[in-house]
């Protein structure tokens, strides 16, 4: 059953999604700091610090700039370390280590992806290797878990980041994907948060 929360998470994702197909970056500045406190009431402490952490992330990236990627890239990196000790809280883990060959798809996505734009990378190589670290352990704790909702959370984030790389240093040059990173991005941090409800 769709809450009424839900119901407004999805409507506002969706409107920023298409703003961004649309290079409409100054309304996103109306829509895209709103996605995360929808999402925050209800959850434990753990998964509102890495809501929160979001938040901050979402807000730096619809800077311009160096600057605004890095401060980015710092947020969204705090944001997994949060989710995985907001994942590990939750009953139920273990999933993974019963089952080691489910971490082999993502490992190996993840490998894949990150070749294609590390040449492009120059100066941001070191804190995009941290970033796809956390990203990934972020993304095999939610595999762990026994909960459908985090595990596609945790593989839909990891697919919005690696289109969103893609797209940054210049292997996609589609603006059309700015909304498909959106709405992945969306839908992954709405599961999550439904995975981690107090």
């Amino acid at each position: 059953m769709i809450t009424r929360r839900g119901a407004a998470f999805a409507a506002l994702a969706a409107i920023d999604a298409l703003l961004a197909v649309a290079a409409r970056d100054n309304e996103r500045w109306l829509t895209k700091p709103l996605l995360m406190p929808v999402l925050i009431p209800g959850r434990t402490k753990a998964a509102q610090r890495a809501l929160a952490l979001s938040w901050v992330g979402d807000v730096a990236l619809l800077g311009s700039g160096d600057a605004a990627f890095q401060a980015g890239l710092v947020s969204f990196l705090a944001s997994h370390l949060a989710w995985i000790s907001a994942l590990r809280n939750q009953p139920g883990g273990g999933r993974l280590r019963a089952h080691p060959v489910l971490a082999i798809p993502p490992l190996a996505a993840a490998g894949v992806v990150s070749a294609r734009p590390w040449p492009r990378t120059g100066r941001d190589r070191i804190p995009v290797l941290l970033y796809t670290i956390a990203l990934l352990a972020m993304t095999l704790t939610a595999l762990d878990q026994d909960s459908p909702a985090a595990a596609s959370g945790g593989l839909l984030f990891l697919a919005s980041d690696a289109l969103l790389a893609l797209r940054k240093f210049g292997v996609v040059d589609r603006r059309s994907a700015d909304g498909l990173v959106m709405a992945t991005y969306a839908a992954a941090q709405a599961l999550l948060a439904s995975s981690t409800e107090r």
